[in-house]
């Protein structure tokens, strides 16, 4: 990368993280962790019912969309469609159990499964999640160079939360490397049973989903930025219910 390209990148970032640092944290404002954090996103989980929250940090990241009740993640996209690794996916007629930002919980039920492309997988719920349970918008990027070097929120089978960064972009796929600065909580070999737990860009007040492991160590993955990958999710997620589809945000 070239340094003098990349200066104005870098201290857009830096007046960012001042602001974020200077607000006053509440449910609904991403925070960046200090260094050495605790990753976790619950206190205490149950599958069967409600769960109780972890506080600090993690309170300001909203992974009420993120189904964590079995190593097979699913991500929501949609009301209706949640996405998942192809190699990884849960199967038609299995549950998908969801807990909003408070530990509240709701269950659904896959009634379709498809492949979509670069290991990507997209499954219809059964009915349409309630509006207290998120839905993760994809990244609108023109230059997908200039997100290199950034943050990048990763989660594993554990139900943490990680810091990592983007190493390189290509047409289908996206990889992380690991900060050796190590600024914010802290890096993960993303391992056996990780795959299809998504990571996030975060743009001011929103998480922006842009791959789904597909890889271990710092992770890879289908890139969600990718206009191939959306043109062909839409498609299908129309064919399985035209009422609903994902969200674009502009990531410059």
């Amino acid at each position: 990368m070239d340094s003098q390209r990349d200066m104005p990148r870098f201290l857009l970032y830096l007046q960012t993280l001042f602001l974020l640092s200077c607000s006053t944290p509440s449910a609904t404002d991403p925070i960046l962790p200090k260094k050495g954090a605790s990753p976790n996103i619950f206190r205490h989980y149950q599958r069967e019912d409600d769960s109780k929250m972890a506080s600090g940090w993690v309170r300001g990241m909203d992974m009420s969309g993120v189904a964590f009740d079995k190593r097979q993640t699913a991500t929501l996209v949609s009301r209706r469609h949640a996405v998942m690794a192809d190699h990884f996916k849960r199967g038609v007629g299995q549950r998908v159990v969801f807990h909003d930002r408070n530990g509240k919980r709701l269950e659904r039920k896959l009634i379709e499964v498809r492949k979509v492309k670069a290991d990507v997988a997209v499954g219809l719920l059964d009915q349409p999640v309630l509006s207290n349970y998120k839905v993760y918008p994809l990244p609108r990027i023109a230059d997908p160079e200039r997100i290199v070097g950034r943050p990048v929120m990763v989660t594993d089978q554990n139900r943490r939360l990680f810091f990592h960064k983007v190493q390189r972009t290509s047409q289908w796929r996206i990889a992380f490397e690991y900060d050796k600065e190590d600024r914010h909580g802290w890096g993960k070999r993303l391992i056996s049973g990780d795959s299809g737990n998504p990571s996030f860009l975060i743009m001011g007040k929103e998480l922006v989903l842009v791959e789904t492991h597909s890889t271990g160590n710092a992770g890879a993955g289908p890139f969600y930025g990718s206009p191939i990958i959306q043109e062909i999710l839409r498609k299908v997620m129309a064919e399985m219910d035209p009422t609903h589809t994902f969200r674009l945000v502009t990531v410059n």
